[in-house]
């Protein structure tokens, strides 16, 4: 017997929105997207939907096209006027994206690589400024950070993570030692997180192997550092399985990516066993492929992996963040959502860093008891004490 699955427990309003949720359609999904337009009677609601999820500028433009009867002209005009200002919001990250290279990375000859947000729509979208880019993430070396953060305050950037960070030579260095991201903002005020690893323990990704596999991306006259085709669609793959999928402007990167020239499935798969990500990459292809689907969803089509992705993903694109935050409190590792996801060794390792962890460091240690480079082993010795003491007096957590 076949049995179908969630289509049909969804609202029209999400169906919708996973339907559009991809650069070009179908005939076929293009009909079915004109037939649940049929049961949006909030467009003003649909349209705040569209952009909470971040894809209202594809889902403009894919209305636009093919001009529902049900959908009011004035309303249309509403949805263009807000896709304006999320378009003009993106050209300006692409600008601040430009100013970071020109201003700070290729003047200090900085090895890097960018990786999701403006780069990513750069690459492979159509039309880049679609794509919405809340920050812009970039992959450095360790041994570089105190060094571009120094040059990045004095001109012009602010800390936002730690935003108490100041700007003499101890300081940024003891947070280049203990914190794996810091977060500045420029003067486009556009946030930028600076990476020193991109995973939480290490145990997916060396940094310096993956600087030293970047290759060059030309967009608008600039050049930028990125991951190869197949090392990036493992890494989307990999880190949007880590938020279930909750923004759909997701799905739109797993579409855009698998249309450019450059994607190659086979060099994916290979890419994924070398990083022991083949069962994330091949459930998250399953997820993409059945959400592309108008409709019946036919259980026989799933793996049991498939069936849990899909099942975890809809209920974050069915909730709001707090669904989300609640939903990652289950997670079995930080960097894994299923434990199918990794190895019996990874997952050894985050339990047994779960005892080093009480001792580790952060800014705030430094910031509330600034010591000289000699004595900041006194940090790990006594922050079990300060953090108990912290969570009797102020019943919360220190960070």
């Amino acid at each position: 017997m076949t049995v179908t699955l969630a289509p049909a427990q969804l609202d029209p309003y999400l169906r919708l929105l996973v339907l559009l949720a991809r650069l070009n359609l179908s005939e076929e999904q293009s009909r079915a997207a004109l037939a649940l337009c049929e049961n949006i009677d909030d467009w003003g609601g649909f349209t705040k939907r569209a952009q909470e999820r971040f894809i209202l500028p594809l889902v403009y433009r894919h209305l636009r096209r093919l001009s529902p009867p049900s959908l009011p002209e004035e309303q249309l005009e509403l949805m263009k006027l807000h896709s304006l200002n999320v378009l003009q919001h993106n050209l300006n990250v692409m600008a601040a994206l430009r100013d970071l290279a020109k201003e700070l990375l290729h003047p200090l000859e900085l090895q890097h690589v960018f990786f999701k947000g403006p780069t990513l729509a750069g690459r492979y979208y159509d039309e880049p400024a679609m794509r919405f880019c809340q920050d812009i993430d970039v992959l450095i070396p360790r041994e570089r950070m105190a060094e571009l953060l120094d040059v990045a305050l004095q001109n012009g950037f602010t800390p936002l993570d730690p935003a108490a960070l100041s700007d003499d030579s101890t300081s940024l260095a003891f947070v280049a030692r203990v914190q794996k991201v810091v977060t500045l903002v420029s003067p486009r005020n556009v946030a930028i997180e600076f990476h020193q690893r991109i995973d939480n323990i290490g145990t997916i990704y060396d940094s310096r192997q993956l600087l030293a596999m970047a290759e060059p991306m030309r967009m608008a006259n600039n050049y930028f550092s990125v991951m190869p085709t197949a090392e990036l669609f493992v890494y989307i793959c990999w880190h949007h399985t880590k938020h279930y999928w909750s923004h759909l402007h997701w799905l739109v990167d797993m579409d855009a990516i698998q249309r450019h020239p450059s994607f190659d499935l086979d060099a994916v798969l290979v890419c994924a066993e070398r990083r022991n990500l083949r069962t994330t990459v091949e459930a998250s292809l399953e997820l993409f492929n059945i959400l592309a689907t108008p409709g019946p969803w036919r259980e026989e089509e799933l793996t049991e992996r498939g069936k849990d992705m899909l099942a975890m993903a809809l209920k974050a694109m069915q909730g709001d963040h707090q669904v989300e935050l609640a939903m990652r409190r289950q997670k079995v590792t930080p960097d894994f959502s299923f434990s199918w996801q990794a190895k019996p060794t990874q997952l050894l390792r985050w339990r047994l860093l779960g005892w080093t962890r009480l001792f580790r460091p952060s800014y705030a240690d430094y910031q509330g008891w600034p010591l000289p480079p000699s004595w900041q082993w006194l940090y790990r010795v006594t922050r079990p004490f300060r953090e108990s003491y912290v969570r009797l007096t102020s019943g919360g957590s220190h960070k």
